[in-house]
């Protein structure tokens, strides 16, 4: 075991755990009491007659509420990707995004807006289910694209993502120029992500891929911890690398791949909270899994809230606000790269 991950305490563990509760709680009740609309909260809280003739209860438990959830899961869902993919890559720069499960998924996007698809079976919007599909496909593209010889090499694994990031790029900028105006618009938007929702039906397209995501990485905590000192060492300690590596890449795929669709590619989410979340509590992913997940869903309702009030009542697209902020964090882990090589 590495030498830098300390005995864990059912103590220990959970007192980390409570600290990031209580911090994505502060968010969650803070991120009610602001937006482009005031609303008078004790008339929001009456009861006593039909949502539809009470314009505050409307805007809080129709709007704010569903959105802040929708935040909870996606950034949830983003932050236990990137700590898994970090995990499988031994590296603290990959991202969900690192397999092209954001190109797919804007490409299945494209294609449904460029055809034409709106609402398709069970009312799921053609973006949706072009961007979960083309997510999935992408996924196995990578793995076919890296797998050799019963091994997932993670140099081959990173340069078959960036290869399909690239080609899967180009076909978007091909659709966008070959769209009319309204479909370069939606798709445009679509880019940006969004957490704009009205009721939980997205939500309900993240949770159960939450859930059962969460519980595969979590189940695997340890064996991660010995994949850090490297396959063989993680051999000799019992642990079956192919079906580790496996399973980690098709969850981290499936949380990023259903986030996606739902919301857009709202980047850095994955990238910035898992290594902060390592900062703060150490290389252990008993620790890291766990906290990222809880600190993630936080991190992005606070993002949202942001970008909801700082140009009030205009509202920003929340992946502008992740951006801004990982894009100097991303900047100063290459700085300390850098030194760490030069030293």
């Amino acid at each position: 075991m590495n030498a830098s991950i300390r005995t864990l305490t059912p103590a220990r563990f959970w007192l980390w755990m409570l600290g990031f509760i209580a911090f994505t709680a502060l968010c969650v009740i803070i991120a009610p009491l602001f937006g482009s609309e005031t609303i008078n909260f004790s008339r929001a809280l009456n009861f006593s007659y039909p949502i539809e003739e009470n314009t505050d209860r409307f805007i809080l438990f129709a709007i704010r509420m569903p959105r802040i959830v929708l935040a909870l899961v996606t950034g949830a869902s983003l932050a236990m990707s990137g700590a898994a993919m970090q995990a499988l890559l031994r590296n603290p720069l990959a991202s969900p995004f690192t397999l092209g499960v954001a190109s797919g998924g804007t490409l299945g996007a494209a294609l449904m807006i460029f055809i034409g698809v709106g609402a398709t079976a069970f009312a799921v919007p053609g973006t949706v289910l072009g961007a979960f599909v083309v997510s999935l496909l992408t996924l196995a593209l990578v793995w076919a694209l890296a797998y050799r010889s019963g091994r997932l090499p993670t140099g081959m694994l990173l340069l078959a993502g960036v290869s399909v990031n690239f080609l899967f790029g180009a076909l978007v900028l091909l659709l966008q120029y070959l769209s009319d105006f309204e479909q370069n618009f939606a798709l445009i938007r679509w880019m940006m992500g969004s957490l704009d929702t009205v009721g939980y039906d997205s939500v309900w397209g993240i949770l159960p891929v939450l859930v059962l995501g969460s519980i595969a990485l979590f189940m695997h905590a340890r064996a991660y911890n010995l994949l850090a000192l490297g396959d063989e060492a993680a051999k000799t300690a019992g642990v079956n690398v192919r079906n580790l590596e496996l399973t980690g890449f098709i969850a981290a795929g499936l949380l990023a791949g259903a986030a996606v669709s739902q919301v857009g590619p709202i980047g850095f989410v994955g990238l910035i909270v898992p290594h902060a979340v390592r900062m703060i509590v150490g290389p252990d992913y008993r620790l890291v899994l766990p906290g990222s997940m809880i600190v993630g869903a936080g991190f992005l309702v606070l993002c949202d809230l942001v970008s909801r009030v700082v140009l009030a009542p205009v509202e920003l697209p929340p992946g502008i606000i992740t951006a801004l902020l990982g894009a100097p964090f991303f900047l100063s882990l290459l700085r300390s790269k850098a030194r760490e090589v030069v030293v």
